[in-house]
Formats: structure tokens, sequence, C-alpha cells
């Protein structure tokens, strides 16, 4: 989830600022919050210092009629928020120059002089914003891409608990972290695309790097979380010598 943060003092292109962006998180379906949209930098920096904040997106005007002006809110923003990328938008273009001055990296200066391109320059960072995030995960985390409808959907290996076979032909169940949604492929398929993965059941996949014990009596799976499923005799073995050697 990327959070995204807007600084403008003119009410009416606050507004038109929001609007741009939650109707392009709607019709995308992108993972992506607006969490604090005001015209006062002092609110978006106090929200910063009540919560641990990363990889966040900030959308700033330069000239925001108070005491600190934009370029200063991102300085102080980078020292709360390393990784985060920030969005200049603004009539001073002459202002650009400051920003190396206070070291602030800008992903894009959208100018207000053209009004009829900023909705476009919005989506567009919006874009670039989740793109270098998404490379700079890959690099840290193992992901496993699933399609659905005209989306590609990125989970984290480490959120999945297993996967199951659904009631709908051709559909699989997948069990997260923190819920579940079908997609369609087969257990057969899934069960070769990532290391991690285990068909311990015929009907059941199951994220190895998850389980929080197996019991060889009854051949149940308990997953960190709690919810439990059924490995078959052979998958029982199997993963009892995979995951506890000849402890057990």
């Amino acid at each position: 989830m990327i959070d995204v943060y807007v600084c403008e003092d003119d009410a009416k292109q606050l507004n038109e600022i929001v609007n741009y962006i939650n109707n392009y998180i709607l019709i995308e379906d992108l993972e992506m919050k607006i969490q604090v949209a005001s015209q006062s930098p002092h609110e978006i920096l106090e929200y910063l210092k009540n919560n641990e904040v990363n990889n966040s997106l900030y959308f700033l005007d330069i000239d925001l009629k108070t005491d600190i002006n934009g370029i200063e809110l991102a300085s102080k923003i980078r020292k709360r928020d390393l990784t985060s990328k920030i969005v200049f938008i603004t009539t001073h273009a002459e202002l650009v120059f400051l920003t190396f001055k206070y070291q602030v990296e800008a992903l894009d200066f959208v100018l207000k002089d053209f009004p009829d391109e900023i909705q476009n320059r919005v989506i567009k960072a919006m874009n670039l914003a989740v793109e270098q995030f998404k490379q700079k995960e890959s690099h840290n985390e193992d992901f496993y891409q699933i399609k659905t409808a005209d989306h590609v959907r990125s989970i984290k290996v480490a959120d999945i608990l297993f996967f199951e076979s659904s009631t709908v032909p051709h559909k699989v169940i997948v069990h997260l972290m923190n819920g579940q949604f079908e997609f369609y492929s087969t257990i057969r398929e899934i069960e070769a695309e990532n290391a991690a993965f285990f068909r311990c059941y015929k009907s059941f996949v199951v994220n190895t790097k998850n389980i929080k014990t197996i019991d060889r009596h009854t051949r149940e799976i308990t997953m960190i979380n709690g919810e439990k499923l059924l490995s078959s005799v052979m998958a029982c073995r199997t993963l009892i010598k995979m995951l506890y050697g000849d402890k057990q």
C-alpha cells in the first residue's frame, strides 16, 4: 500500500488534485490511499510525527502562504520518510533550483500554468511512483504475481498462507494474512511457481515459510495465523523432514 499526502493552500485546487488521485486509484484499482489532504503543512508534519511512514507519495504546492513553503516541507518530510516520492505542483518554476539547495529529490514538477495538463501529470507521477516502489521491492522481497481480470496483482510471498482449489472450475482461492480471493489457475500450475510452495494435498498448496506446526498423527497443518489445512500421508512425512529434519 502506498500512502498519498497532498498539501495545497488553495481549497479548490486541493479538491481537484484529490479527485484526480482518488478517481485514478478507483479506475486502476491501485493499492494506494490518501492519508492526509490539507491546506496546512503543519497538519502533514503532525501526522508524520505520530505515525510510522515509508514508501509514500507526496503532492506539494511550493507557495503555501504560511511560515513553511513546499520545499521546506519536503525537506522535513525527507528526514522522516527517506524513501518518499515527492511531486511539486506550482506556478513557481523558478524555484526548482531550491530543491538542490535543500537536497530534496523531486519525482516531478507539475506546473499550474498549464491547467489542462495537471490531471495527466498527476496520473503520470502516480504511475511512476508505483513502478519505482515495485522495482525497489523486487530487489528486497519475493513476490508472486496473480492476474485478475485486466490487472496483474503483485503479492508478497511472505503474505501467502496457502492455495485451495475452488468449487468454480479452473479457479483457485489464495489465502492471505489479511483475507482471500479467487483467480484463474490450477493447483498443479501453482506448485511449480515458487520454491516455497508445496502441494500437501490434492486440493492444497501450502507456503512452507508460513507453517507453524504439523501434527503427524492427524496430518493437520497449522499456519502462523491459526488457519488449518490437511496434508496427505506422504506429503506430511516430506514436510516434516523438510522443516524439522530428524528432530521429530
